[in-house]
């Protein structure tokens, strides 16, 4: 057999003919790389010319495979109405007032901020309110938001939760947008976010000054209302220890030992004594991103009304005025290049039920592309029984292992077990729960709608102990991660790249040939908090 190429193995499962499936060819899932993450595509930033090309190639891809359009107007992309903001730099400003005495902290070096979907010029100044985490926990009994009028102030809160939640649970509520979306309700005008120790350990403060200028996005609802986009909270900045630190000293307060009390679990919060006034100006205007999707229709009468969903998201980060590209190799031109492969296979020997390809935009604004695609399905919502997705797998060693962020909350994750069995491969937990990793990538959006799903990534052990898998992918998350340099010059295992896709194959074609769709797990957090009636 030559290098690149392996043969997936038939196999019968209860209700499920023998189904063939094409090689995998790992040759093919580096050419697929090689075209999107070519500095011609200027890092495939959602709403631009590189993008769209990005999606044009991806589109042709579906349709020389024979895949049906399943787009608007009979074609293979979704459109979506968006609205892009970008902060205008110079016009950010924050000063801290107690009293007469005023502090004015520094754009990047005390706080960071982006542009707003409300009015283009913005001013905004209201007292601070310390609210913990800001958020409101029942299953622990946590009310941040206990004995406190945020009405008309601008909160200031911890990231992330609670150390002493379980995973689940954290992952849940450490969600910036369930943190807005709870602080608009109670009628707060902003949110100042102070980073915790664990928080400033996973993320250096670089990568947040380099964020300045980049533009974020909501997709527009029929009347034109962005989602999600909160025009109420004027007054979000997150602040750098240097900026924490002088609102702290002003407020007479001692932020080590809040940090302390809150990561103990307790409660307490109180007005500060401090007010804040923020301006900024947020240059906007309406663009258009596409999500590109293509069906493969089931081969069982009984089963093809019902669906299984892969999804990989296609944008990256663009191009910033220095004229850096960032290609985004692994992040994600490998995941859409493996998921092209998948649909190649399983053209071949089409499962029992139907299955959708999606290449989401946007999934670096906050995971829009995949936001709109759930709310907006172009098949009942109710009839797509799993989600799985691809993002950012690590291909530079011969992998031995793999994760499935979030598995273990649905009876996928018997599936996942048995499909890496086959293909010879470990399934390894999470090595990084206090990551909330399950929240941030796109099969989030799904799992909000009561579908579930996992992010199925390439492991960190080698099968070939000249290989040290984990120094390489540790480097990879250090040095290369949102940065240029996640370009096609980095490590590429063939053998690595075509496990992890039979894998998905295997695992794909299990969950969409078994008789009985996935089920949330019995008592489980996000089946009990979303889940729907079971598929019929």
């Amino acid at each position: 057999m030559r290098a690149g190429l392996i043969v997936a193995s038939a196999f019968v499962l209860a209700g499920a003919a023998d189904t063939p499936a094409e090689p995998i060819s790992a040759a093919a899932i580096r050419a697929h790389m090689e075209v999107l993450a070519a500095d011609d595509m200027q890092g495939r930033e959602a709403g631009t010319v590189g993008y769209l090309k990005a999606a044009d190639y991806v589109a042709a891809r579906y349709a020389a495979l024979g895949l049906a359009p399943l787009g608007d107007g009979g074609g293979y992309f979704q459109n979506i109405a968006f609205i892009e903001t970008r902060l205008a730099a110079a016009s950010a400003s924050l000063t801290l007032q107690r009293g007469e005495e005023a502090r004015a902290l520094r754009l990047g070096g005390d706080f960071v901020r982006s542009g707003g979907f409300g009015a283009s010029e913005e001013a905004v100044t209201a007292p601070l309110v310390f609210v913990g985490f800001g958020i409101r926990a029942p299953e622990y009994d946590h009310d941040d938001f206990a004995g406190v009028d945020v009405a008309g102030k601008i909160l200031v809160v911890l990231s992330g939760a609670p150390p002493g939640f379980v995973t689940d649970e954290r992952a849940f509520y450490s969600s910036s947008a369930g943190k807005q979306a709870l602080a608009a309700e109670l009628g707060a005008v902003g949110i100042l976010t102070v980073r915790t120790p664990v928080d400033q350990k996973r993320t250096p403060w670089s990568r947040y000054q380099a964020r300045i200028g980049s533009s974020s996005m909501r997709w527009l609802e029929a009347d034109g209302t962005p989602r999600g986009g909160y025009p109420e909270l004027a007054g979000n900045a997150v602040l750098s220890e240097s900026g924490a630190a002088q609102l702290f000293t002003l407020a007479d307060r001692d932020l080590d030992a809040l940090f302390a009390r809150h990561s103990a679990g307790e409660t307490g919060s109180f007005d500060l004594g401090v007010s804040a006034t923020l301006g900024r100006r947020s240059e906007q205007r309406r663009v258009s991103s596409p999500n590109v999707l293509a069906l493969l229709p089931g081969s069982d009468p009984k089963l093809r009304d019902q669906h299984v969903l892969f999804t990989a998201h296609l944008d990256h980060l663009g191009t910033r005025v220095d004229g850096a590209i960032y290609n985004g190799a692994y992040d994600n031109a490998a995941g859409v290049a493996i998921i092209l492969e998948i649909a190649k296979a399983m053209a071949a020997g089409p499962p029992c039920r139907s299955v959708i390809f999606a290449a989401l935009t946007a999934e670096e604004k906050g995971l829009r592309g995949s936001d709109y695609l759930a709310h907006n399905s172009p098949v009942p919502s109710d009839s797509i029984v799993a989600n799985i997705n691809i993002d950012m797998p690590y291909l530079g060693h011969p992998i031995a292992d793999v994760e499935g962020l979030g598995v273990e909350h649905s009876t996928l994750q018997d599936a996942l077990t048995a499909a890496a069995s086959r293909v010879g491969l470990a399934v390894t937990p999470d090595p990084r729960p206090e990551l909330v990793r399950f929240i941030r990538s796109d099969q989030f959006s799904f799992v909000k709608q009561g579908i579930p799903g996992l992010n199925l990534k390439a492991g960190s052990q080698s099968s070939d102990p000249e290989v040290d898998g984990t120094a390489l992918r540790s480097a990879f998350l250090r040095a290369h991660y949102h940065r240029p340099s996640d370009d096609l010059s980095l490590p590429f295992s063939e053998v690595g790249a075509r496990r992890l896709a039979q894998v998905a194959l295997t695992f794909g074609q299990i969950v969409a040939n078994d008789d009985e769709p996935p089920r949330w797990k019995e008592g489980d957090f996000f089946g009990d908090r979303f889940g729907r009636a079971a598929v019929r």
